[in-house]
This record gives C-alpha cells, sequence and structure tokens, in this order.
C-alpha cells in the first residue's frame, strides 16, 4: 500500500536491524503506551517478532506491517490489524511511529492505507483503535484519519502495569469517504 509519504508492507527478514532500532529510538524516550519497548531491544527479537508477521499473515490471522517512507524506504513504524473476528468482519488497528518520524502525519497517513485495505482487501466493516486515556498524540492520529471516538472503557489497558482506562474510536468504510480533519 502506497500513499503520498507512507509505504506499508509485510516485514521481510532484512528489516529487523532498522525495527530494532527504532524500537531503542522510542523506548529511550519513555513510551509509555508500549511497554514491550527497551532500550536495549535485541536486533534477535526483532527477527523473530517479523517472522511471526509473516506467519500470521499467511494464515489470516493478523497483518502487521511496516510502515516505511515511501521516498528511500526509511522505516518509520508499524501498523497491525489483529484481534480479527472474521464472523462479524471486525477487528483492532493499533499503530507506533518511532520518535524521529512523529509529528509529521506518518501515522495518519498510514491508518488511513490501513483502513482501506481492511475494507476492501480483507472485507472487514469495522475496525475498533483501543487507545489509553491519555494517549492524547495517538487519539489525535486516529481523530485526523476520521475515527469516530466511541466511549471510555474503564480499565481496558495498561499503564506501567496498571490498568487505564481507554478511549474507543471506529473507523467503517464510509469514515474514509469525509475530509480528514
Amino acid at each position: 500500500m502506497r500513499g503520498k509519504h507512507v509505504l506499508i508492507r509485510p516485514y521481510l527478514p532484512s528489516d529487523a536491524v532498522a525495527h530494532a532500532a527504532a524500537v531503542r529510538e522510542t523506548a529511550i524516550s519513555g513510551c509509555r503506551w508500549l511497554d514491550w519497548m527497551e532500550e536495549d531491544y535485541p536486533e534477535e527479537e526483532s527477527r523473530s517478532w517479523l517472522a511471526l508477521s509473516q506467519a500470521a499473515i499467511a494464515k489470516n490471522i493478523a497483518f502487521d506491517m511496516g510502515i516505511f517512507a515511501s521516498q528511500g524506504g526509511e522505516f518509520l513504524g508499524a501498523i497491525a490489524i489483529n484481534r480479527i473476528e472474521w464472523n462479524y468482519r471486525a477487528a483492532n488497528l493499533g499503530y507506533w511511529i518511532k520518535d524521529s518520524a512523529s509529528g509529521k502525519g506518518i501515522a495518519t497517513e498510514a491508518v488511513r492505507l490501513m483502513a482501506d485495505y481492511a475494507f476492501n482487501a480483507l472485507q472487514l466493516n469495522r475496525l475498533e483503535l483501543v487507545i489509553a486515556e491519555e494517549n492524547f498524540a495517538s487519539r489525535r492520529v486516529a481523530e485526523k484519519a476520521g475515527a469516530q471516538f466511541e466511549c471510555l472503557a474503564r480499565a481496558r489497558v495498561l499503564d506501567y502495569g496498571k490498568p487505564c482506562h481507554a478511549a474507543i474510536y471506529s473507523l467503517i468504510g464510509d469514515d474514509l469517504l469525509q475530509p480528514q480533519s
């Protein structure tokens, strides 16, 4: 999937070095929303994750992919469709952008591209974005991408191991027809 600034594609084994470096970069800044990120995140862990991601795509279990710059191919972050409920044609959508690439509209463009893929290629009807209540940057991405706020779910996610509320957003196909905010 190619947009104006980003390319979303399944991971390749050769992405492990850039993936691990992006995780470490983001962990150093204290990314509290993704507790698996560590300052010493090893490339071997990335290799394992990328292999698992490829296998999940092959089995239609989840679609974890990399976000790359459309010009030059720099690894910028990750996006995933997971927790798929095929009977209901609904799934979760999550994303993260490395620190040095944040604040540039990359996540918003990636969310819209991945949602288009979900609705057209996968024939899903609904995507849910479950975002920690105080993760204002991610909430803004969801809103700019056209997602609709539905509710605040109590004790839905963890923040440093402690339950915290989450803002639940949804995207359906018609949301992509609306102008971006």
